[in-house]
Formats: structure tokens, C-alpha cells, sequence
């Protein structure tokens, strides 16, 4: 005879069983976490706009995050991004991500106009996606999409709000993607919210024109996304992998 708690367990392991039935599959949310504290860059790819440019991207000696920095060159040699290619990390194909959300420490060095800012459902092939572009010397941010890589070719803006920006602080910015709905926060507070179904699926990039930026603790979460801590390794334990010192070694 069965007692009320194997009755209950019962109803909760049939209840799954039809879920799964109904469904074909259960979905369950993942996180992949990015904090550079190992002091390299695996997993993320210089894009081909100005790939062989002097910009540097990656990780400086003794430091723990990424680094935007345009060494002096005019813009338009100087703007490029950084994309999440998951390669050697084991994390799928990023291509197919469609809903999730990605949220980014980033610091601004300067109160001036263009440092850049966030990507989602980026193309690796055509460099299609939406970004959070923000603008410090104008106090304001703005969410585009654009059909390529150069940000100034195709643009389209979606949505503006302003905020606050600080030289030498530390904010989160984040992307949202849900179907059709797109939305943007800046520390937890939602700025910009729209519906767009021009670009369903693709990974995640940090994106500048001509300011040196500071980006840190990468956080992608959404249905589909693998769980994974990518910087495994304690920081006294790592070498440090620069942008500069791959560029030097060829």
C-alpha cells in the first residue's frame, strides 16, 4: 500500500513523464561565465574588421580583464571586435544560440564618444547582429542592429535612453534576447525595450571604435546555453595571453 509520500513522489515522476512526452524534451537554462582571472582569452576571436590593425584586444600583464585599446590609430583603422567563438572550450555551436542573455562588466576610460559596447546574435560569417552602443560624451546608449561587421555601414537604430557614465568605475551592461523582444539594462535597470525578428540566432562580441575600454566578467545565460566557468585557474597559477604577443609571434 502506498503511503502519501510515495503517492506524491509518483505524482511528480508522472507529471515529468508527461512534460517530456508533450514536449520531446525537457530544457533546462545554463551559464557560461567568463572573468579572465586564468589571464587568457580562449574561446574568444579577433573579427575581420581590421584584423591586422595595431588595436590591441586581449588580456595585459598583471591584469584580469580584457582591454580595448586603439594605440593611437585613427577610427576607422582602430574600430573591431571581439567575438565569443567557444573554440576549444567545448561549448557547441554559438551560431544557434537564439534567447538568451548576455551581461558584461565594462569600464570606460574617458567621458567621450565612441568606446563602443555589446553585441548579440552575432553572424560569424557575415558579422550581422544587434549591439548596445554607448556614447559617454552624450550620456546616452542606443540599440542598433546592423546586416555586418563595420557598425557604420547598414545602420539601424532600435531604441535610445540615457544614463550616467563614470570614468573609472565598473557597471554592468546587459543584452536581452527573448523571440522578438529585445531589451537592454544598464546595473539591473532596463533602459530600452523592443520588438525585432531581423536577427534570431549567433554568439556574443564586445565591439569598439577609438577609446580604450575594460571588459570583465562575461556572463551568458539562457535555454541551450552549456554550463561552464571558463577560468578555471587560479590567477597565480596562469600565463597571461595578450593580443599583442599572439600579433608578434607571426
Amino acid at each position: 500500500m502506498l503511503s502519501i509520500k510515495d503517492f506524491s513522489l509518483t505524482r511528480i515522476v508522472i507529471s515529468i513523464s508527461i512534460l517530456i512526452l508533450v514536449s520531446g524534451s525537457v530544457s533546462f537554462s545554463g551559464e557560461i561565465l567568463d572573468d579572465f582571472e586564468d589571464g587568457d582569452t580562449v574561446g574568444w576571436e579577433r573579427s575581420p574588421q581590421n584584423q591586422d590593425s595595431e588595436a590591441f584586444w586581449g588580456i595585459k600583464e598583471g591584469e584580469t580583464f580584457v582591454t580595448f585599446d586603439p594605440e593611437g590609430l585613427a577610427w576607422n583603422v582602430a574600430i573591431s571586435q571581439f567575438n565569443f567563438t567557444g573554440e576549444g572550450l567545448n561549448v557547441g555551436d554559438p551560431s544557434k544560440w537564439t534567447d538568451y542573455d548576455v551581461e558584461v562588466d565594462l569600464r570606460h576610460t574617458a567621458v567621450a564618444n565612441f568606446p563602443g559596447g555589446i553585441r548579440g546574435r552575432v553572424n560569424l560569417e557575415t558579422g550581422s547582429h544587434y549591439v548596445v552602443w554607448l556614447y559617454p560624451g552624450s550620456s546616452k546608449m542606443n540599440l542598433f542592429s546592423n546586416p555586418g561587421w563595420d557598425i557604420n555601414t547598414g545602420l539601424v537604430n532600435h531604441g535610445e535612453a540615457a544614463y550616467k557614465p563614470e570614468v573609472d568605475k565598473w557597471h554592468k551592461v546587459k543584452l536581452s534576447f527573448q523571440g522578438t523582444t529585445i531589451k537592454v539594462f544598464y546595473d539591473g535597470k532596463e533602459m530600452i525595450d523592443v520588438k525585432n525578428n531581423l536577427y534570431k540566432s549567433g554568439t556574443v562580441a564586445l565591439g569598439n571604435q577609438d577609446k580604450v575600454v575594460h571588459y570583465d566578467n562575461v556572463r551568458i545565460t539562457g535555454p541551450g546555453i552549456p554550463d561552464l566557468n571558463a577560468s578555471p585557474v587560479k590567477p597565480e597559477d596562469k600565463l597571461t595571453t595578450t593580443w599583442g604577443q599572439i600579433k608578434s609571434s607571426h
